[in-house]
């Protein structure tokens, strides 16, 4: 699942990234990239098995395969 943001500000992202880290547990591992050259960052939640979002994923996943 991954969310884009074109032409935002400053605040705007850094509330972005904080909702984000909010919403996973506090024992999360995650991995970070940052490519400067194409102006990109990528978190990702190594744990994933363990997170509510791939729990949150799994339960969409399945009222989608019902319907």
């Amino acid at each position: 699942m991954s969310i884009e943001f074109t032409g935002i500000n400053k605040e705007t992202a850094a509330g972005e990234i904080k909702n984000f880290l909010d919403s996973c547990p506090d024992d999360a591992i995650f991995k970070m990239v940052i490519n400067s050259k194409r102006g990109n960052l990528r978190i990702k939640v190594k744990n994933a098995g363990k997170s509510r979002i791939r729990k949150l994923l799994g339960r969409f996943r399945r009222k989608k395969s019902n319907v």
